[in-house]
């Protein structure tokens, strides 16, 4: 019975990854249309694919998040403690990154990772 539970535990982390990362390619292309604007609307990347919030930040806060493959930003309450670890927050956005199963999926899937193969 212990089996089943982190199955499905490990599901709901890799399906949490992969909705995180169509928000993540999303913004990857906002990035790249934000020419000089010092705060770009990006979309909050959190588990939930219908959320369209907007989160505003910095092309420089972007990259600093997209320096790592396993980290997104979200709005505030925009976390699942059992597939989010929470790094770092401020008064706009959290970053997390995906713990357990979600972890890999969130790596293979980096849009930067893919580019640079």
């Amino acid at each position: 019975m212990g089996e089943v539970g982190v199955s499905e535990l490990d599901l709901r982390r890799e399906r949490a990854a992969r909705n995180e990362n169509l928000f993540r390619e999303v913004n990857e292309r906002i990035e790249d249309l934000a020419t000089s604007a010092s705060f770009t609307q990006f979309i909050c990347e959190c588990y939930d694919d219908t959320c369209d919030q907007r989160v505003s930040m910095t092309v420089q806060e972007y990259e600093e998040v997209r320096a790592d493959g396993n980290r997104f930003f979200v709005l505030p309450g925009h976390t699942a403690d059992d597939v989010d670890e929470v790094l770092e927050e401020n008064d706009r956005y959290l970053i997390v990154r995906k713990i357990g199963a979600g972890a890999a999926v969130a790596e293979s899937l980096d849009p930067r990772n893919r580019e640079n193969s």
